[in-house]
């Protein structure tokens, strides 16, 4: 087809690096940064390198790059990795840059500022914890509410967001909804959360999770102040801000590696990701539509014709000055990444009709890592692509070049391009402003006011779009514009103008600053972080930590990677980490957990792969609570079964329950059970435990089996199998039987922890692979 029906790429453009991250400046120019200095290189060790000397400045008019003027370091002076780290731009156009890379799920806890004026890097206050793959918004105050990221050996995800206050330079602590709620309402919030915020300034949570979160900071009874809130856990502590459900929950469930979008005032799409039916198969192409505005639905959309044509994953979508939405990249086959079924076909999505369209393909596959990003005249750059893991990583799947995709608005015919002759540099809110433009083509359609982008791993975070109103003079030329409204609407900072004549061909962008109402609130003496309350663990309690590996606060604050020999007390956490919440959740049960194997479609683990897994197991209707940390090691979940229970639990109403919610992007492997009682030998000489269990409601007698390769439930994240049955896993049964032997006794109480397993051919359709035993005599 001609450009003017499906676009047209540019021949390849050389990056100085795989652009992972993506950024238009201020200034117009783009920053990028990836991985590591040498992404060809064939050592797996140098993609764990701990410094980022490789970050550019690219211009496009120019085409010329050159480095930034120095690399970001920590508060002890150590150079560290900015990779997987999130971004949001700042009222002045700084870049607030949070979290970062030490190996794979494992993030460390700086935080910088880089400068477009002096092209520099600054060092901040580091975060709470360490941050691999959190989520940064700009707020309408010019704070800045970051979210999630993964930490310390355990991969665990920080669940206490922060908020960044720029007048101040530094952190302070806000609710984590476990804390608030409770951990059966509250949620673990996954990597990359997708954030936005409503017309009426709150941040809406739309994504992976299918239930959708508001995060209220801004008291409504007194909108100068910050909600407080007074933490469960210790009692009586304040932080800022409060969670709340918003009951609206879209339709495909869980979807993560896609992007979601604010293309107009209140306005969301959220597209694709996810993988779809049984495990390991392809994304999906819904788009679901949500509408904020007052007197809309207020719940997500499907529209028949509204979904994309190709089925995506680890794709982009970037909204045109226009207003549509171009898509761009991704896997359209199964797994997490599938480099060998690219969508390399682009489409473009009509806001009018609310259909997408196929666009030119383009020459490279951007996959995992890939980064789009709009520029000021109004193309988009399709950078990055590859960086992935050690065995997976090949290099021409590693993309240093890049492509520039040319919209169909540019070839239309009829008239030049509008021109912005003259306009401010900055404005106010609420008020009016005079454009100038040029003779040559005043029919104008609309105005429209997109944020600078800044993009990684599917997320543009903070990209907006709002159309402003407008009023044209006799003469053409003149336009008088009205500016937003308030801040809720479009955050302090630097936005692209464009003016969009009737065709839908846009002028060349001003890039202009809108200013805030006034700094940010002062509030009374921040709350003072004190740590939390230690807890009196029984015998009991400490062998079920034992058991689910949870560390000591200490062991867990020292293995979060922190960028500096000390800790000020600014930076610790008031509230308990989730892996002191599942010691509280321990405390609380006082029996032992069960064990649910899960394999994620994820290839980092359980650990930083954990949010939707979590969700998805607080919704089977057997399950009374679920820990929220699990065993990264093994691939474990563990979870207490409602106690008025009084059967085993069915793995496959299990499964079918938990795809309805997470749909394939997780498998139950199997389930593993800790069972006290009587061990005996029935009618059939056959030994059996005789459960007297007081942590269960479930009776009768159960049959114990060997253990084998089909009772192994730990998993082996690399190789993505079964680990091997040991040794001792294969003769715990014997060892029993002989143990029994020596007691020489009709019955013998004792407690048998093993693999749960469904057989018909058994009294009640059950049997146990014994894994592990104790005896009491």
């Amino acid at each position: 087809m001609a450009p003017e029906q499906e676009g047209r790429w540019s021949e390849p453009i050389v990056m100085a690096n795989i652009a992972v991250h993506l950024h238009l400046l201020p200034n117009g120019k783009v920053l990028q940064w990836g991985r590591r200095d040498n992404p060809r290189s064939p050592d797996p060790a140098s993609l764990d390198q701990h410094y980022t000397r490789h970050a550019w400045v690219w211009d496009p008019i120019t085409r010329e790059t050159y480095p930034t003027a120095n690399e970001p370091v920590g508060e002890d002076g150590v150079p560290v990795n900015i990779f997987c780290a999130g971004h949001s731009f700042l009222a002045d156009g700084t870049l607030l840059i949070t979290g970062g890379h030490w190996v794979d799920g494992h993030g460390i806890d700086q935080n910088c500022t880089y400068d477009y004026r002096t092209n520099t890097f600054t060092t901040r206050q580091r975060t709470n914890n360490g941050r691999w793959y959190p989520s940064l918004l700009t707020m309408p105050d010019g704070r800045v509410f970051c979210s999630s990221g993964s930490f310390n050996d355990s991969y665990e995800i920080d669940n206490v967001p922060q908020i960044w206050d720029p007048r101040t330079n530094s952190w302070i602590e806000a609710i984590n909804s476990l804390n608030q709620v409770g951990l059966g309402d509250g949620k673990v919030i996954p990597l990359y959360p997708r954030m936005h915020l409503s017309p009426d300034g709150r941040v809406i949570v739309v994504g992976p999770l299918s239930e959708t979160w508001w995060f209220d900071l801004k008291d409504p009874a007194n909108p100068a102040a910050d909600i407080r809130s007074e933490t469960i856990n210790p009692p009586g502590q304040s932080v800022v801000g409060r969670w709340s459900n918003a009951y609206k929950e879209r339709r495909a469930m869980f979807r993560d590696y896609c992007p979601s979008v604010q293309y107009d005032t209140g306005k969301i799409m959220y597209l694709g990701g996810g993988l779809s039916n049984d495990f390991n198969t392809a994304p999906t192409t819904d788009v679901e539509y949500l509408d904020l505005n007052p007197g809309a639905p207020g719940q997500w959309q499907s529209f028949p014709s509204g979904n994309m044509i190709i089925p995506r994953r680890q794709f982009n979508a970037t909204i045109l000055p226009d207003g549509s939405v171009f898509v761009n990249g991704g896997s359209k086959g199964a797994g997490f990444n599938n480099f060998n079924d690219p969508a390399l076909d682009s489409e473009l999505w009509n806001p009018d009709t609310r259909t997408f369209t196929k666009m030119a393909p383009e020459r490279y596959t951007r996959c995992y890592h890939g980064t789009s990003l709009l520029l000021p005249d109004g193309r988009v750059i399709s950078a990055g692509s590859g960086e992935y893991m050690d065995t997976i990583n090949l290099p021409d799947q590693c993309h240093t070049e890049a492509q520039i995709f040319e919209p169909p608005y540019l070839f239309k015919t009829g008239a030049p391009r509008p021109n912005i002759v003259a306009c401010p540099s900055e404005i106010k809110y609420a008020t009016s402003f005079i454009l100038t433009i040029a003779a040559g083509n005043t029919d104008i359609g609309k105005i429209s006011w997109i944020r600078l982008g800044s993009t990684t791993h599917c997320r543009n975070m903070g990209q907006s779009c709002m159309f402003l109103p407008f009023a044209q003079n006799q003469d053409g030329m003149t336009l008088s514009v009205q500016a937003p409204g308030n801040a809720n609407l479009a955050p302090p900072g630097h936005y692209m103008l464009f003016v969009v004549d009737r065709r839908g061909v846009p002028s060349v962008a001003k890039i202009m600053r809108i200013s805030e109402t006034g700094t940010p609130v002062v509030q009374d003496e921040p709350p003072q972080n004190v740590p939390s309350s230690s807890m009196s663990m029984s015998s009991l309690v400490q062998k079920i930590s034992a058991l689910m590996k949870l560390p000591t606060t200490a062991q867990t604050k020292e293995s979060s990677t922190s960028t500096s020999t000390s800790t000020p007390a600014s930076t610790a956490s008031i509230q308990p980490t989730l892996f002191e919440h599942a010691k509280l959740l321990a405390t609380q049960q006082q029996r032992p957990p069960m064990v649910v194997a899960l394999s994620p479609a994820c290839p980092y683990g359980l650990g930083p792969c954990w949010g939707g897994a979590y969700d998805g197991l607080t919704r089977i209707c057997d399950i009374e609570a679920v820990s929220p940390v699990p065993n990264q090691a093994d691939a474990l979940a563990y979870i207490y079964l409602n106690r008025e229970m009084t059967t085993f639990p069915d793995i496959d109403t299990w499964r079918e329950e938990f795809s309805k919610v997470v749909n394939a992007s997780y498998e139950i492997r199997g389930i593993e059970m800790i069972l006290e009682g009587m061990l005996l030998r029935n009618e059939s000489d056959q030994l059996v435990l005789r459960i007297q269990d007081p942590g269960t409601k479930v009776e009768g007698e159960i049959p114990l089996r060997s253990f084998g390769k089909e009772s192994q439930l730990k998993w082996d994240v690399k190789k993505r199998e079964n680990k091997e049955v040991t040794d001792d896993e294969k003769g715990a049964l014997n060892r029993l039987v002989e143990d029994l032997k020596r007691i020489d006794a009709p019955e013998t109480r004792g407690r048998v922890t093993g693999t749960l397993q469904k057989d018909a051919g058994c009294a009640g359709g059950f049997a146990l692979d014994v894994r592990e035993f104790e005896l009491f005599q």
